[in-house]
């Protein structure tokens, strides 16, 4: 893809982003608009977005039951914390307020997989939770908001986000950052030293999508995660990072695909790697 500078001077203007999207789609996203073309014409002339799609999904029954597998609870449990986000009006015009300012996002947040890591947090309620790859930060707010809640509950805990992008988290404001911290830097350094001393419940891949670079995350967070740390990785459908880690490592893993609504491009995933005692 073009570098961040050019993507910018390129889709100042509404022609400029149709081609953008129109060279992407052909160069890049090729096979998926070949499936869906009508989709995909759609998105390259109305779709503000140009890159980190959001789309809803139709497969959240599926979602619930791999989630209550993987963690040993019932599905009507994680279908209760799904609709608490889905349905969390407070919190969704809080991120369109935001959205609205961007010409290249949608003006609401379509959160897709991420309800998933709304849900694990919800049921884990987890002391620390890391996530690399914070890009806008609509991640980071659905983790913030579940952490808030648990808190709420007295299970209090904190998020730190990593990214190498200084622009990252915008959507997340200063009164939102209570439990947050977000560290500008490589994961690859900025790992071992927030993790120090700390014990690791839940870390959420979403960073650069090398097999080198996320291997090398697993490695570096497997000293520190809790007896109960789960992993969670946002490109396990594209790359056996987290299998070959869970495998070597003797945890079961669960891939969870999503059937996104109306869009040409087919959906990621949740890998989710859980300790060998679950």
């Amino acid at each position: 893809m073009a570098s961040p500078f050019v993507k910018r001077l390129v889709t100042e203007t509404t022609l400029g982003r149709i081609a953008y999207k129109a060279y992407a789609v052909a160069f890049h996203y090729r096979s998926h608009a070949r499936k869906r073309p009508l989709q995909a014409l759609r998105f390259i002339l109305t779709e503000r977005e140009i890159a980190n799609f959001t789309y809803d999904i139709a497969n959240w029954e599926e979602l619930h039951e791999v989630l209550a597998r993987c963690l040993g609870r019932e599905a009507t449990e994680v279908r209760r914390f799904s609709d608490e986000l889905r349905g969390d009006d407070l919190l969704a015009r809080r991120l369109s307020e935001r959205l609205r300012r961007r010409s290249d996002r949608r003006s609401v947040p379509l959160y897709g997989r991420r309800v998933g890591w709304y849900c694990v947090v919800r049921l884990l309620r987890p002391k620390l939770v890391v996530e690399t790859g914070v890009s806008d930060g609509l991640g980071s707010a659905v983790l913030l908001r579940a952490l808030e809640r648990n808190r709420a509950e007295g299970f209090p805990g904190r998020l730190i986000g990593i990214d190498i992008d200084p622009g990252a988290g915008w959507l997340i404001s200063a009164e939102e950052r209570a439990d947050y911290q977000l560290v500008i830097e490589d994961s690859a350094t900025a790992l071992p030293r927030m993790l120090a001393g700390s014990a690791l419940d839940l870390l959420v891949h979403d960073s650069s999508h090398t097999y080198e670079h996320e291997a090398s995350e697993y490695r570096i967070v497997r000293p520190f995660l809790s007896p109960t740390g789960v992993i969670l990785s946002d490109n396990a459908h594209a790359l056996p990072a987290l299998a070959d880690f869970s495998r070597a490592e003797k945890r079961p893993f669960v891939l969870f695909r999503e059937q996104p609504i109306g869009h040409f491009y087919p959906g990621a995933g949740i890998g989710i790697s859980m300790p060998a005692s679950q």
